[in-house]
């Protein structure tokens, strides 16, 4: 009979642990001390390849109005209301990306592995480029992406079971619906969900 007390006492005191860790847990400033490059995100749209795969892709501008020239490598990652945890490219051939930018027809549009580089100063060097997804499962309402690379802000929180050192990153926290069937809806936008006015646009991760 100890086993399962030991084991129902840590799971006690990790559950306290993780309680006080999100008490803890760091917000980003609301006025940021550090340059931050101007993102613009466009609406989520699906796109279905020749092949019957579909995918979801966010195109979006960006502008380098800190002062310096900037390195540009975003990272942007999806979470769908169905548990699914996506990187943007992550399960996307090239060739599935070049399909997605010849559909869209947009000369100053750039691929994922196009736009990494220097992002130079000012709104004569601003830069179009887009995020691609897989969607494995069309069956979902909702679309969660958590944009990296935006801001240089950083924290530091010591992990609540373990102690070490963690580095959180400023995100820019998008919100996405899908009402009806995701496939029904072609092409069309994926506008913000009525709800993300109210939530906290921006976050550590």
């Amino acid at each position: 009979m100890r086993i399962p007390i030991l084991l129902g006492l840590l799971a006690s005191l990790a559950s306290v642990a993780l309680v006080e860790f999100a008490a803890a847990y760091p917000r980003p400033a609301r006025v940021s001390s550090r340059p931050e490059v101007d993102f613009t995100p466009g609406a989520v749209r699906m796109y279905t390849a020749e092949n019957g795969k579909h995918y979801w892709y966010l195109i979006y501008d960006v502008v380098n109005t800190t002062g310096q020239d900037r390195t540009w490598a975003p990272s942007m990652t999806l979470f769908t209301d169905r548990g699914e945890v996506v990187r943007d490219g992550e399960g996307v051939s090239r060739r599935a990306q070049r399909a997605v930018v010849e559909h869209i027809g947009d000369p100053l549009l750039e691929s994922k592995v196009a736009i990494i580089g220097t992002l130079r100063q000012g709104l004569g060097h601003a830069r179009r480029g887009m995020a691609v997804w897989p969607a494995r499962r069309t069956d979902v309402n909702e679309l969660r992406i958590f944009v990296e690379g935006i801001s240089p802000e950083t924290a530091v929180v010591a992990h609540p079971v373990t102690g070490e050192s963690i580095t959180l990153r400023k995100n820019l926290y998008l919100h996405y619906l899908i009402p009806g069937e995701a496939t029904a809806r072609g092409d069309a936008p994926i506008m913000v969900h009525p709800e993300y006015a109210g939530e906290e646009h921006w976050v550590l991760r």
